[in-house]
């Protein structure tokens, strides 16, 4: 078994549709599951939800809990663009397996997002002059990688290079797909394995613990499709906008229900308003309209989406959840008691349809809020961009 441990839901969705095109019997679940016998076990913690003292409790359990598999590896998934507690966790990991030393290769130039000379850009541009600089929970204020880790102890970004890694954590520059390669080809013995999808992938071409690239039938979505988007992207926004002036069945959240101030009535009609929209349209799509939030933290917004989806599950039986936003998913599928996921289909990198274990009817797509979504997924609503 190989186990990776992710920060967030969609981030582990992501790798779970990588593990699924090669061959692999993927898992993702919200919490370890003893019993797996996955090829490929992904946990998604959302710790970046959690305060940071939470994070690293939570990260140091699941750790001990993983450990008991005794896995080929355990790799450590962190968000490309290093949101979260990226390095506090990272000495968690290391602490309790054990190790000195940690290779971080968060860069994913498949998506334009690369680490050169201490600098992380997007397409080129310095990541704090991009829509990161505005994210809601951590947003990317400076472009030099080691004040985006807020690094404290040994952590340290260096150039490909032979020579052994030093103590601590090392931060891999990495401008294309090649320089992924290299690094995982590096003497990574006794080496904590941490990055994004695209250093996870190279991993697992160079253990050669994969097979051919499967082809997958399971794309095809049908019947009454929820789309939930809870992404605070300028990008996501001003798609849901063009989705509704051109006559989509888009419901923005109400002022009332946002800022807390509606009562149980306003808040059961809202939710029925979304069953009526189900009901006449076959789907229906829950978003946020960033000109209303106000002071509403991100938090807040997630868990209010979250009770809206809770609410209208037993009224409608909906075949398709859609979900955009790794912290909103987790908040639904808590409230769903939805705990395992198998992954199914990979409509593009990190959008992932998986089957709900247990169900016959109910499959869950995950989408990063920062990633484009295919035009397959957007054939559902018979809109295209």
């Amino acid at each position: 078994m190989i186990a990776v441990i992710a920060d967030d839901l969609t981030g582990a969705a992501e790798i779970g549709g990588i593990g699924l095109n090669h061959g692999l019997k993927v898992e993702i679940c919200t919490r370890v599951n003893l019993s797996s016998d996955a090829d490929l076990l992904v946990i998604a913690t959302d710790t970046r939800s959690k305060s940071e003292a939470e994070a690293v409790e939570t990260m140091e359990q699941i750790t001990k809990d993983v450990s008991q598999f005794n896995p080929v590896f355990i790799f450590k998934k962190v968000d490309s663009v290093l949101r979260g507690y990226v390095a506090s966790e990272i000495f968690v990991h290391l602490d309790v397996l054990g190790l000195k030393k940690a290779l971080l290769v968060p860069a994913n130039p498949a998506l334009g997002r690369t680490i050169e000379n201490g600098v992380y850009l997007i397409n080129g541009t310095p990541i704090s002059e991009t829509d990161f600089s505005a994210d809601p929970e951590f947003p990317a204020k400076d472009s030099d990688v080691l004040k985006l880790l807020k690094a404290s102890g040994d952590v340290h970004v260096r150039k490909y290079s032979n020579s052994a890694l030093e103590n601590g954590i090392t931060v891999a520059e990495a401008k294309s797909e090649d320089d992924l390669d290299q690094w995982a080809q590096s003497d990574l013995k006794d080496v904590l394995l941490a990055g994004a999808s695209g250093f996870f992938k190279a991993v697992l071409k160079t253990a050669d613990l994969i097979s051919e690239s499967q082809s997958h039938n399971n794309g095809v979505p049908g019947g009454i499709t929820l789309y939930v988007i809870g992404s605070a992207f300028a990008k996501s926004a001003d798609w849901v906008k063009e989705l509704q002036n051109a006559g989509a069945p888009v419901s923005y959240l109400q002022g009332s229900i946002i800022d807390g101030k509606s009562d149980e009535d306003q808040f059961d009609a809202y939710c029925d308003s979304i069953c009526n929209l189900l009901n006449e349209n076959g789907k229906a799509i829950i978003a946020i309209d960033p000109q209303t939030v106000g002071s509403v933290s991100a938090s807040e917004l997630r868990a209010i989406m979250a009770s809206i989806v809770k609410q209208v599950f037993p009224k409608v039986q909906i075949n398709e959840l859609v979900i955009e936003g790794g912290s909103t998913a987790s908040a639904v599928l808590n409230e769903l008691k939805i705990r395992i996921l198998e992954p199914v289909h990979q409509y593009a990198t990190g959008v992932i349809r998986c089957k709900v274990t247990g169900t016959e009817h109910l499959y869950v797509t995950l989408k990063p809020g920062s990633y484009n979504w295919p035009n397959q997924v957007l054939s559902f609503l018979n809109f295209k961009t």
